[in-house]
Parts: C-alpha cells; sequence; structure tokens
C-alpha cells in the first residue's frame, strides 16, 4: 500500500509539471523545478538501474534540477544516497483511508469557495504560500483548475479565506487530498478539519474506495482520528552543498 500511495504523490507531481510546463523526464528519474524555487520542486520516481549518480550530483550543484530527491522506502537507494553525500531531509506519513459509510453531512459547501478562475487561484497560491512557508507560484495553480483531475478549494472564515486545499483523481480512480493548509493566525479553529472532509466527500463524488493523503507526523495524529491509516513512509533527501 505504501508503494501505492507515493506512487499516486508522484503522478500527481507529474501531471502539474506537465500542466505548468516544467516537467523533466532525465535519464533514471523526473522532476518538477517551477522557477524561483517554487512547489513542487522534487525529483522522484527514480530508477537506480538507469540513474547516472555522478550526472544528478553535477545537475543539483549547478541549480540545473531540484536538490530534492524523494521516494519510498527503499533501503538499497537509501544506502547509495547516503554513501555519495546525500542526507536525508524529510520523513512523512503515506496514509490511506477506505471509503466505505464515510459521508460528512455537517460541511456546508457555502463554506467553501471552488477555485474557478485566475483571480481564485491567486488567492489559492498566496494562502498556500503563508501556510506551509514556501512559494506556491499563481501561474502554477492557473494551470490546474481547469484540468478535470483537479479540484482546488478556499475555506471562508468570516470574510477572508485562511484555508486551502485539493482533490486529484488519479489514472486508477484513486482521490488523494493535497496542499491542505491554514494561515497561522486561523490555526486552532478546525478550519483544516472543516477543508479535509470537504476533500472526502468530494472523493467520493469521485467514486473513489480509497483516499490517499501524505501527512507530517503532526498531521498522521490529525488524521489517524478521521480513520486514515498509516502504511509505510516518503522519504526526502538532499545533496550536502559543502
Amino acid at each position: 500500500m505504501n508503494k501505492k500511495i507515493i506512487e499516486h504523490l508522484f503522478e500527481f507531481w507529474k501531471h502539474i509539471g506537465h500542466n505548468g510546463g516544467f516537467l523533466k523526464k532525465e535519464k533514471g528519474f523526473d522532476s518538477t523545478d517551477p522557477s524561483e524555487n517554487s512547489w513542487p520542486n522534487k525529483i522522484f520516481n527514480v530508477n537506480v538501474e538507469k540513474l547516472d549518480l555522478k550526472v544528478l550530483q553535477q545537475n543539483i550543484q549547478s541549480r540545473k534540477l531540484p536538490n530534492s530527491v524523494a521516494f519510498y522506502e527503499q533501503e538499497f537507494l537509501e544506502k547509495i544516497l547516503t554513501s555519495n553525500g546525500f542526507g536525508l531531509t524529510s520523513t512523512l506519513k503515506a496514509m490511506a483511508l477506505t471509503t466505505n459509510r464515510i459521508s460528512y453531512e455537517n460541511i456546508k459547501e457555502s463554506d467553501f469557495l471552488e477555485v474557478c478562475s485566475e483571480y481564485d487561484a491567486g488567492l489559492f497560491a498566496q494562502v498556500a504560500s503563508e501556510s506551509f512557508g514556501y512559494p506556491v507560484k499563481t501561474s502554477t495553480i492557473i494551470s490546474l483548475y481547469n484540468d478535470p483531475a483537479f479540484k482546488l478549494f478556499l475555506g471562508k472564515h468570516q470574510n477572508s479565506f485562511p484555508s486551502c486545499g485539493m482533490v486529484y483523481l488519479d489514472k486508477n480512480g484513486i482521490s488523494g487530498i493535497h496542499m491542505i493548509g491554514t494561515k497561522a493566525g486561523y490555526r486552532g479553529l478546525g478550519l483544516g478539519r472543516k477543508m479535509t472532509q470537504l476533500l472526502i466527500n468530494e472523493a467520493l463524488k469521485n467514486q473513489s474506495k480509497k483516499v490517499y493523503l501524505v501527512a507530517s507526523q503532526a498531521g498522521e495524529r490529525i488524521y489517524t482520528k478521521m480513520g486514515f491509516e498509516t502504511y509505510g513512509v516518503l522519504e526526502s533527501y538532499s545533496l550536502r552543498m559543502d
């Protein structure tokens, strides 16, 4: 299951890169590298048998590639990277929810705005950037909202939009929920939970039997209470730039 969840995430990144015009397919890996070091800048789908590690190192050092290699747990690949100057930079939890009989009737669609215009996309990019602490470009979001595989939402609170999230339907009919964030001044109000519930309802509309997500350790505790189960991890390694 861990491999399936991570492969869904990689398909998600690949689709975004294709739409935004910043997907690169290299010998032994794929990468997304939008301008200004913005989201999502990752190296993924690594094939060790085809990978030229020296070329990879050189391209990272010259900033031709993002300095972040993501993969599901593979001891062989971990050893190769760590013995060649890479270090572990993050570990995220791969989680899944079975959608049987799950529906959130308390969610009001009027509490959310679906991203349907370039203006909305700009708001989404702003909220996401502030929520996650890394740049999300409006142009990247603009390339997604007209694609039927994606649905993007902003959460309302009083007269503002402090939360965001999106659902992605992959080629296997599985829905993943992504980019669930809340601006710092609005945390603790349950807005992230409400957004998660909305996105799960959207997954039900997609007739997905499973919902996937990747979460931090803190997020894992929240999602576990909502019925998600953890199946493994996504690891990211970066080259030490001495």
